[in-house]
């Protein structure tokens, strides 16, 4: 840091400050190290000097940093300090940060490792034996996608196929599998690498957002310490650590170091675009071609990107009222961002004339949102030039925004329609977990997925408000994003992870502003200014403190990072299922279909992925697996699912009928019971050894024949052992008037048949029990 900037500067800003600077300068030269005590100054202004990193502190005392640049500074002789001045703005306007700081660098260091260690302390339950074992359901769809165009190109240089991509892949993630494919081939193109790269992804994006949330935190307050509080309350934040933690390969983590990116980027862009002179840099029309980036990417990575860069959108609009009102040219301040909009534009259409990427309604968004900026921007250069007030030139805006979309639904009714399905289908309610309000009472959304960190949050978004209305666009910027977020996940808390990142900002400033109130933090104010706040390492007493304070605003975060993540990690019973079928469909040569397992939807890939490979869909299982485990029907349901079901799980599940398929499977393996007959058509495979897994195969099953008296009830019983315990299995019929009976079973083993004056044995094979053999009992 600069002494020559950072004195000149602070008595420019704060000539109060004078005389304890000369103070300080008088105790310096009197010792070679002195403490506060030493120094004729209140505590107040000897702060501001340390902050500005005026005065160091050196093991138990303290130092002046440059003696000579304190004294040029006060004597006048600033020349030196103005060469660092630009020399500072240059850095400060790009990234927040006016030099390398190792102490700052190796801070951010610590805070970021706390956010991998709270996204991959999982790592047991991802790695498990020579398998990688991804997290939830969806994780096994992209694998699966990532695995077939893998199959499909010849190395990373193969670009051509990415305009051949499959159409489920074109108009939903294209960007996001065309980046874990690249990343896979550039690895070694292995069916392994794939799943190394799909469990580590999340990771990297947490790490990534981390970052930009940092650098977000530090340009709008230029407080180092904001910008690590912040990350730390990111580590905590449930909703976010479960979609980025390790092996939760899912899309929402891809779009979140996207959507960073343009939030910071349109950041410097309205801090550093403020007149002609500002735009001779080349720092603003930089930031404004990688908010085109950040733009383009979102609509790119996911077919509902769209709503992603509808903050642009309201942030522009907002600023263009603001230029209005401090007299600035609205067409000057926002050419940048007309430019890196237009850029998203072009990059998107191009990538969708090239490759098909994206269906055309989604990927004119960018499009429509650059005639939008244009737009705005021209109409309050309009209100500019003619005088207009800037709540003129707001009313103004809003009928234009309502007469546009009525003019869109007017003269294109088709896409009109369209967009509204489509938001229709994202927006639906159902028995999908993320598409649950973040309010919704009887969850508690907001705290179980958020901690206290949006509570903490919320006073600071309003605050965000206030000062985006005195003319700081930065905030505004960051403020739009949080409220137009904190809308959609109050919809739909799918979109936690979207707001997660700038709660974490809000969050992050309101800790170190609580902190200074209770004195364990020097004043944070909100205000950007040329000197950046440092993070300096207090007294042990007061790390202490500090430590006690964030564990109390983070305690519940700590507890439910672990909780939800743990929702999502597919258990010990559910991944030893998978493989125990997986082996005993090797065993028998089964094929796709003949191997697909039918399980609740929530595990549908897991299971077929470690089966079959076959992970694109859950719709069969959706559609089927709830109306077959209550059905009594075991015939009817066998008929409807041979040839196309190989394998049914069952789980613990408590009131159920002890009639339906789900207590007569789960609950009795298939055997008799005095409420239920036996089954005949599903043999068990596997149970682990709590019993809450269980895995059936669909067989023909053997049939025994045989006489004995008319009428006489036959009872064939066996005990058959499965991995971690046996059972007996019970099955009976009833003799028809000639004597003559069948009876079929579905589990291979020594059976005794006994009726009425008669008992036989008979030995039922595996072979016997899969192609459906009848075998003969002699009396």
């Amino acid at each position: 840091m600069s002494d020559d900037r950072g004195a000149a500067g602070l008595l420019d800003d704060r000539p109060e400050l004078e005389a304890p600077l000369r103070a300080a300068l008088a105790v310096d030269g009197d010792h070679d190290g002195w403490t506060f005590d030493d120094i004729d100054v209140d505590s107040g202004a000897f702060g501001e000097l340390v902050a500005h990193g005026i005065v160091e502190k050196q093991g138990e005392q303290y130092a002046l940093a440059d003696p000579a640049a304190v004294r040029r500074a006060l004597d006048g002789d600033d020349g030196g300090a103005e060469r660092a001045a630009i020399e500072r703005d240059i850095d400060l306007d790009w990234l927040a940060v006016p030099d390398v700081d190792g102490r700052a660098v190796g801070l951010l260091a610590a805070a970021l490792s706390v956010l991998v260690l709270t996204r991959t302390y999982v790592v047991g339950s991802v790695y498990r034996g020579g398998d990688i074992v991804l997290s939830s359901n969806d994780p096994y769809y992209y694998r699966y996608l990532v695995e077939q165009v893998s199959a499909e190109t010849s190395g990373s240089a193969d670009f051509g196929a990415l305009s051949v991509l499959p159409d489920a892949v074109t108009t939903g993630e294209p960007l996001l599998v065309a980046t874990l494919w690249w990343v896979t081939e550039v690895l070694g193109g292995t069916t392994e690498t794939i799943g190394h790269v799909l469990a580590w992804y999340p990771v990297v994006s947490a790490v990534v957002s981390g970052v930009f949330v940092y650098l977000l935190a530090v340009r709008l307050t230029s407080d180092r310490r904001v910008g690590l509080a912040a990350v730390l309350f990111l580590s905590l934040i449930p909703g976010h650590a479960l979609r980025t933690s390790l092996g939760f390969a899912d899309h929402h983590a891809f779009d979140y170091p996207w959507l960073g990116l343009t939030a910071l980027a349109l950041v410097v862009v309205v801090t550093t675009a403020r007149d002609r002179e500002s735009l001779r840099a080349a720092v603003p029309w930089v930031a404004g071609a990688l908010a085109g980036v950040g733009i383009a990417g979102q609509v790119l990575a996911w077919e509902a990107g769209p709503l992603l860069i509808v903050p642009v959108a309201i942030a522009v609009t907002a600023k263009t009222v603001l230029d209005v009102d401090a007299g600035r040219e609205p067409l000057v301040a926002n050419a940048p961002v007309v430019g890196g909009v237009g850029l998203a534009a072009a990059l998107v259409w191009t990538v969708h004339t090239n490759w098909a990427w994206q269906t055309e309604l989604v990927a004119s968004t960018p499009l429509l949102l650059f005639v939008g900026v244009c737009g705005v921007v021209a109409t309050a250069a309009v209100a500019s030039r003619v005088g207009a007030t800037a709540g003129q030139l707001a009313a103004v805006d809003t009928v234009a925004v309502v007469v546009g979309l009525f003019a869109v639904r007017e003269r294109s009714p088709e896409r009109w329609a369209e967009a509204f399905r489509r938001t229709d289908l994202l927006f639906r309610s159902d028995a999908i977990a993320e598409t649950v309000g973040l309010f919704n009472p009887g969850t508690l959304g907001f705290l179980l997925l958020f901690g206290f960190a949006l509570v903490m949050a919320l006073p600071v978004m309003v605050l965000g408000v206030q000062l985006a209305a005195r003319d700081r666009p930065d905030w505004l910027v960051v403020t739009a994003y949080a409220w137009y977020f904190l809308g959609l996940a109050a919809i739909q808390v799918r979109f936690v992870g979207e707001l997660a990142s700038f709660v974490a900002v809000f969050a992050g400033y309101a800790f170190v502003w609580l902190a200074a109130k209770v004195e364990l933090a020097r004043p944070v104010t909100g205000e950007r200014t040329d000197v950046i706040t440092d993070t300096l390492v207090p007294e042990p007493r007061t790390v202490g403190l500090l430590c006690v304070l964030f564990l109390l605003f983070g305690s519940l975060g700590l507890v439910q990072v672990p909780v939800k993540t743990g929702q999502v990690t597919t258990t010990d019973g559910a991944y030893l299922t998978a493989t125990a079928i997986e082996s005993d469909a090797a065993d028998h040569g089964l094929e796709y279909p003949e191997n697909y397992v039918l399980s609740r939807w929530g595990k549908s890939r897991m299971y077929n992925y470690f089966v079959s490979g076959e992970s694109q869909s859950y719709g069969y299982a959706r559609q089927h697996y709830e109306p077959f485990i209550s059905s009594p029907n075991e015939s009817e349901w066998y008929d409807r699912l041979r040839g196309r079901v190989g394998y049914v799980v069952t789980v613990d599940s408590s009131g159920s009928d002890p009639e339906t398929m789900q207590t007569r499977l789960h609950d009795s393996y298939g055997s008799r019971t005095d409420s239920a007959a036996g089954l005949g058509h599903y043999q068990a495979v596997y149970a682990t050894e709590s019993g809450g897994y269980k895995a059936f195969a669909l067989v023909p099953g053997a049939t025994l024949t045989g006489t004995a008296s008319p009428n006489a009830t036959v009872t064939a019983t066996a005990t058959v052992a499965v991995q971690n315990g046996e059972f007996e299995y019970v099955r009976q019929t009833r003799a028809n008037a000639d004597g003559r009976y069948r009876l079929r079973v579905a589990n291979p083993g020594e059976y005794t048949v006994e009726s009425p004056n008669s008992t036989a044995t008979v030995t039922v094979t595996e072979s016997a029990v899969r192609n459906g053999t009848r075998l003969a009992v002699e009396r």
